[in-house]
């Protein structure tokens, strides 16, 4: 999750800024914070894809809240929008630009707390990648891209194609970032499995598009073969 929070109040982007770290402590998906004090600030560092989340104050000189939603929504249909602001007469600007929700000032943690549940939903609802820490590098990684993923000496280990990344972190903590994907099948003991590059299926192993095996745990195999006919019949009837 990348996120920034524009403010021209230093009190009000600290009060964000700590929100969110307590938000995320203790997860190693999340990324640092980048805080700016206005809009051309802001501007001259904004890319398409830069950010996944942005909160953003309304009445901002110079180029103000609203002007800055707009030239990310020109750009990025994706990026989602917070605006933290002393007034919702803007609600209508706002749904036009699909900003996801309004913070009030002054608003409590569990206000922030909800937003921010809220904008985690619409994200993996949408989202067609993860992003993972990599040594010190965060790592994008294209759902389609994943083969599958395993857990071994305290790390992830995400296989794809081209390479293996690895990823220091408990597999409690990773799962729920693919779990929540129906092409995604927990079919062993801390590994997981994309069942869009499956080819075969056999008594106990997936076999996969590289060739690769990936073992089935002979506890659940009924129930994992069951769930992987009716992924099928879904993907063949459309229904994902």
């Amino acid at each position: 999750m990348r996120i920034a929070v524009i403010d021209d109040s230093s009190a009000q982007r600290e009060q964000l800024s700590g929100y969110i770290k307590e938000y995320y402590s203790g997860n190693p998906i999340y990324r640092q914070v980048d805080l700016f004090e206005n809009g051309e600030q802001f501007m001259e560092c904004w890319r398409p894809g830069a950010y996944d989340l942005l909160f953003i104050d309304i009445f901002l000189d110079g180029i103000n809240g609203l002007e800055i939603a707009e030239k990310v929504r020109n750009s990025d249909a994706d990026c989602l929008m917070v605006f933290t602001t002393n007034s919702s007469d803007f609600a209508v600007r706002g749904f036009e630009l699909r900003v996801s929700d309004y913070l009030v000032k002054p608003f409590s943690y569990e206000k922030f707390k909800d937003t921010l549940k809220y904008c985690e939903r619409s994200m993996r609802s949408h989202a067609r990648y993860i992003e993972v820490k990599e040594s010190r590098t965060m790592i994008k990684i294209r759902l389609d891209d994943i083969i599958f993923t395993d857990y071994f000496n305290h790390y992830i280990q995400i296989h794809t194609k081209t390479r293996t990344i690895r990823s220091y972190m408990k597999f409690e903590t990773f799962s729920p970032y693919l779990l929540c994907y129906p092409q995604f099948l927990c079919c062993y003991r801390n590994c997981i499995v994309n069942m869009d590059r499956v080819i075969s299926l056999e008594k106990n192993d997936f076999i996969m598009d590289t060739d690769e095996r990936v073992p089935i745990t002979r506890k659940n195999r009924q129930e994992i073969h069951q769930r992987y006919a009716d992924y099928q019949f879904l993907r063949l009837s459309g229904g994902v």
